[in-house]
């Protein structure tokens, strides 16, 4: 196959999937990774990070959020990686408060995160902690991987001692309100991690208030 070939074949392919490619990904599909160098010689591609690149042109793709690209390039380059806690309840539209730094949950085994360009957080989160409640977010022609509203609650009720209330009550009053929240698996979660005392006085409060 031609380096004309090649090229055609990797601008369409990282077009189609939301203006990224990975090293890996263009491996899969049988382009050479030099055929990713010599693009970004070119200035059709624009290397992010080691193994991630975007297209320098993105005239056709739906704009996005930044706020849900940034989440998306780290996850991009570490796909281990999954936005927790305050950055996965500005995620859900919970809070309007953005983190200083990206927040990320990684296995504990992992090293922690380092993505130049982009300040980011590393929370090591125990097996059972990292892989519980797990949903995907659409980002353009991609899926964002990261925890679903019940999950996010109980990871900042569980961190309350180093993030405050303020935060996790805010969210927890939103859903509530907006009915994005399944109480079921809230307090599954809370039992499974627990933090279940803790939430079910939230929830009597905030039951108790809105009674009145």
């Amino acid at each position: 196959m031609s380096t004309h070939t090649h090229r055609h074949q990797l601008l369409e392919y990282a077009h189609q999937q939301g203006g990224y490619v990975t090293t890996a990904e263009a491996t899969v599909a049988g382009i050479p990774r030099i055929e990713l160098t010599r693009s970004v010689r070119d200035r059709q591609l624009i290397r992010l990070a080691l193994g991630v690149y975007q297209l320098a042109n993105l005239s056709g793709l739906e704009a996005e959020d930044a706020a849900l690209t940034d989440l998306l390039e780290v996850q991009l380059r570490f796909p281990f990686a999954r936005p927790c806690l305050i950055s996965a309840l500005h995620l859900h539209g919970l809070t309007t408060t953005r983190p200083n730094r990206l927040q990320f949950a990684v296995p504990k085994n992992r090293q922690a995160l380092v993505y130049a360009g982009l300040p980011v957080s590393t929370f090591y989160f125990g097996d059972q902690t990292y892989a519980a409640g797990l949903t995907q977010v659409p980002v353009r022609e991609r899926h964002l991987t990261t925890y679903t509203i019940e999950k996010t609650l109980i990871d900042l009720l569980r961190l309350a001692p180093k993030f405050g209330r303020e935060l996790y009550l805010e969210g927890l009053k939103n859903a509530r309100r907006d009915g994005a929240l399944d109480r079921r698996t809230l307090g599954q979660l809370a039992r499974t991690l627990g933090v279940w005392k803790e939430l079910a006085r939230d929830l009597e409060v905030l039951d108790h208030d809105q009674d009145h």
